[in-house]
């Protein structure tokens, strides 16, 4: 299901994990729940060792409980590239009329 007159998404990314918030955006006529953040702890100094600052993490639930997490460039983030793939993933994971248990 796609409609054509759709309205450009823009999604709002965290500085890093420990400060996300959870947002919302409508695509379709559902209302999607999500966390962005770049990949990395905190903003301390020094970092931790498993910070990626050139990555962000995608995180969007459905209304039907079910998930998609995505793991993308930081240049990537906000392209067209991305919206079109974010919602390719949509439509062919999150479009559901059954609930995930």
């Amino acid at each position: 299901m796609k409609t054509e007159d759709q309205p450009g998404l823009h999604l709002e990314i965290d500085s890093n994990k420990l400060d996300s918030k959870i947002k919302s955006f409508e695509y379709n006529g559902n209302h999607y729940l999500y966390v962005c953040h770049i990949d990395k702890y905190s903003d301390k100094p020094g970092g931790h060792k498993d910070d990626h600052p050139d990555r962000v993490k995608l995180l969007v639930k459905s209304f039907y409980g079910k998930y998609l997490n995505m793991d993308i460039s930081l240049d990537e983030f906000n392209t067209d590239a991305f919206y079109n793939r974010l919602l390719k993933e949509i439509d062919e994971h999150l479009i559901s009329t059954e609930p995930s248990y």
